[in-house]
């Protein structure tokens, strides 16, 4: 009956993942990774720190094609994968039911479904870091090598995906010293040297002034100045109010558990890191998307706790089932509004170029934030970056008339100039100068992802 329960949850989260693949337009990242995927060889690996989704999405284009469904078929795989991984760690950390909870809670997140959707490595870093969990807490459980080595193989997959993933060897540490203090043995004290001093190495390399610029070129704070507050509002947005609140429950209520030190070391030493290191470096909320797994099994915690408490009493098994059923319903309206609302969380790119095809003329160039969109979606068009207007919209005018006043599109998408054009300056300019041709509205994750086009003639 496990298998089978089990089995209806991974078929409905696969259903759920499958829908719509090649529906939703690529977003920047997407066509990035797209197009390093495609380049990607055993030459330029090296070059690349997280070589793992782009080997993938290169595996995945080779299989069917370069199309939105085609880049995101293995991803997609991956995603659902994790569902039933996550099922795994969950009941051995606790038992089947909240493993098959803490699956359920999975399938029907819109967080997961979101990058399960996508040609981007974040659905890599939680099926690895789930593996990698799974592993390393056997490992200590039975102090066998075996499985230790299993965890130090699938640790450096996750960094592979995301080199910034490197952040759960202390959360990983960290219960190691709380196991050491429980039972200090020979072997385990082994297998531990074995999984943690192969990442000695790369943290003396610290010390080299190249290795240094290399990891900090570039993140410095920008202008998304993402702050602490920013990446706990990600954290508890991605996956449900509801759930957060559950999962602080479960921990609450099972505190003393060493399976629950250990999703609190998994999940809450990262976050710890982050909202520190987000003082020095510009890191976002969802670099965290792989510790999600804790917050859903811990939910599932609640829930037992919460059937166990109240069964002895007078319609206890009704009561015991709502919060499971309330949690269950949240994620699945959050999921309803990804379909139907949000546009799958993305901005209509690919409806908005093909707007300008139908329209376009020989001579026309095209003005926006993202040009490899536009080299992408329309290869025949000259694509301009919005930068000259934005630092000089006279020269930018003066050039445009000498040039012969040729016909301009500019695709305005509205998250990208809130950021750049805050006081609506080059946005003025373009309706001054230009007519609006269409607009494709999106709002998604308390953010408006709609994109004007206008053209200057």
């Amino acid at each position: 009956m496990h298998i089978v329960f089990l089995s209806v949850v991974v078929i409905f989260g696969a259903l759920l993942r499958l829908w719509n693949l090649g529906q939703w337009s690529f977003w920047i990242d997407e066509v990035f990774t797209v197009k390093d995927a495609e380049g990607f060889s055993l030459e330029s690996w090296q070059r690349i720190p997280n070589p793992i989704p782009y080997l993938a999405v290169k595996l995945s284009i080779a299989l069917a094609n370069d199309s939105e469904w085609g880049s995101r078929l293995i991803p997609c795989i991956v995603g659902i994968v994790s569902i039933p991984a996550v099922f795994g760690l969950g009941r051995t950390l606790f038992n089947w039911h909240i493993g098959l909870l803490s699956s359920m809670f999975m399938a029907c997140s819109s967080w997961h479904l979101f990058w399960t959707q996508n040609a981007r490595y974040p659905i890599f870093t939680l099926l690895f870091a789930v593996l990698t969990a799974w592993l390393f807490y056997l490992s200590l459980e039975r102090d066998s090598t075996l499985l230790t080595v299993g965890a130090l193989v699938s640790c450096f997959c996750l960094i592979l995906s995301h080199t910034l993933s490197v952040v759960i060897v202390p959360a990983l540490a960290a219960y190691a010293m709380i196991c050491l203090l429980e039972k200090s043995k020979k072997k385990r004290w082994l297998n531990l040297l074995i999984f943690f001093i192969p990442f000695a190495m790369p943290v003396l390399a610290l010390l080299l002034p190249e290795v240094r610029d290399y990891l900090f070129s570039g993140w410095g704070r920008n202008e998304w100045q993402r702050s602490p507050l920013y990446i706990l509002l990600t954290l508890v947005h991605g996956v449900s109010i509801p759930i957060a609140v559950a999962a602080f429950f479960g921990f609450v209520a099972t505190a003393s558990k060493r399976s629950t030190r250990f999703l609190v070391c998994y999940a809450g030493i990262p976050l710890g890191l982050f909202l520190v290191a987000s003082q020095l470096q510009n890191v976002a909320g969802y670099y965290l998307f792989w510790t999600i797994p804790a917050y859903f099994i811990l939910a599932g915690v609640a829930c037992e706790w919460i059937w166990k408490a109240v069964v002895p009493k007078s319609d206890g098994k009704i009561l015991g089932a709502f919060m499971p059923c309330v949690l269950v319903v949240t994620l699945l309206s959050q999921t309803y509004l990804y379909f139907w609302i949000e546009n799958g969380g993305r901005p209509r790119w690919r409806e908005a170029f093909a707007a300008i095809q139908v329209q376009k003329h020989p001579t026309d160039n095209v003005v926006l934030s993202e040009p490899e969109m536009g080299r992408y979606y329309l290869p025949e068009m000259t694509s301009i970056y919005i930068g000259g207007l934005l630092d000089n919209p006279k020269a930018f005018e003066r050039e445009w008339e000498t040039s012969g006043r040729e016909r301009l599109w500019f695709v305005v998408d509205v998250a990208s100039f809130n950021v750049f054009d805050a006081d609506t300056a080059v946005r003025s300019w373009i309706r001054e100068r230009g007519h609006l041709v269409k607009t494709l509205s999106a709002f998604s994750r308390v953010k408006d992802r709609t994109i004007h086009i206008y053209l200057l003639e």
